[in-house]
């Protein structure tokens, strides 16, 4: 759709610097409004624009509150993926300049569009997020507990694995020849088991709404039909995406989290790097902790989930089948294990992409 208006929004927390162009006169108007959508919403209808208008704004901290604002009251909104605009080497850079810029970059067609959530999926998206939040403070404050018997060149009795039952209570005994170590482990301990408390409450909450909604229940049970992939892992993919169908394929799906290589060719030289690590970075790593899995010893895996479709049980097997020996094959080739579960993990990306839409 050709649009009349476009409308460039530099967004922050406190004020929204706004430009509207008019492509066919070449006019364009600029106004500083504090951060609250009803406040633009009351100066574009103030302002009697050309229809139909197109409002843009960078995805970022401010989130979409501001495109659902402007899409119920009938103004048309995109966000743009700041990591897809063009670089800027401009001279000047200010609010009112960024604000006409990216009015101007979606005139030229510069602007890639990133999906705005509905209200309920931004609060399953942060749900997801909270757990995987709470478990990285937890692995932190494991680590600090752990250095600092380290740095008192305390070490753990023979194989006890690290945060078992056992370890616990070796830990709970020790005694050390000053009492402010003991008071300072006690500190760090505490906050170790106050956070276990909080992953485990986030957990049930989880459970509960899955539970609550038949079809979360649903699209979680279809992946949980891999190996590798649980109910966490599921649900990460569920409320990230939501919508699977937006990718025209698996691979583009890939590219999407950012499992595809970089690449720098020009002639006939073709170079390829690193994984690129673009997109969404909570389903890059929940799709590389489930290819962690089979690096393991491979145990047998056989989902038996009633509910979900025969056919995506077999199409989720064969998936399984094949990065087993995908597995088995880089293993053979003495690949590295972080290089063999980037491998399956973007794979399995596929494999996914493919079960989401069955």
């Amino acid at each position: 759709m050709l649009y009349s208006t476009i409308i460039g929004i530099d967004a922050h927390a406190r004020k929204n610097t706004v430009t509207a162009i008019m492509p066919q006169t070449g006019e364009a108007r600029q106004i500083e409004l504090a951060a609250e959508p009803d406040l633009l919403v009351k100066w574009i209808n103030d302002q009697e624009l050309p229809t139909p208008i197109m409002a843009v704004y960078e995805s970022g901290p401010t989130g979409f509150p501001l495109a659902r604002a402007l899409m119920a009251a009938g103004v048309a909104c995109s966000v743009a993926a700041t990591s897809k605009l063009p670089s800027r080497k401009d001279r000047k850079k200010n609010d009112k300049v960024d604000s006409e810029w990216l009015a101007r970059q979606y005139l030229g067609g510069s602007v890639r569009a990133v999906r705005i959530p509905t209200s309920e999926e931004e609060s399953l998206r942060g749900l997801s997020r909270l757990r995987s939040q709470a478990v990285r403070d937890l692995v932190r404050a494991k680590k600090r507990a752990s250095s600092f018997l380290l740095l008192r060149d305390i070490r753990r009795p023979g194989k006890t694995r690290r945060w078992s039952a056992r370890f616990k209570e070796w830990i709970e005994r020790l005694e050390f020849s000053e009492p402010l170590d003991r008071y300072v482990l006690d500190e760090m301990v505490a906050e170790v088991y106050h956070i276990e408390e909080r992953v485990a409450a986030i957990n049930a909450k989880i459970d509960e709404v899955i539970e609550s909604s038949p079809w979360l229940r649903e699209q979680i049970n279809r992946f949980q039909c891999i190996h590798g992939i649980g109910k966490i892992i599921s649900m990460t993919l569920v409320c990230e995406i939501m919508d699977f169908n937006r990718f025209k394929n698996g691979a583009a799906f890939a590219s999407f989290v950012g499992l595809v290589p970089s690449e720098h060719s020009s002639g006939e030289k073709n170079a390829k790097g690193d994984i690129t690590k673009t997109g969404n970075v909570y389903v890059r790593t929940a799709l590389v902790e489930a290819a962690n899995c089979y690096l393991r010893p491979f145990k047998k895996f056989s989902p038996n989930i009633p509910t979900v479709d025969p056919l995506v049980r077999a199409h989720a097997t064969k998936c399984t089948t094949r990065l087993k020996k995908r597995a088995l094959t880089l293993k053979a080739r003495k690949k590295q294990a972080n290089k063999i579960k980037v491998a399956i993990a973007r794979e399995m990306a596929e494999w996914v992409y493919h079960l989401a839409i069955m």
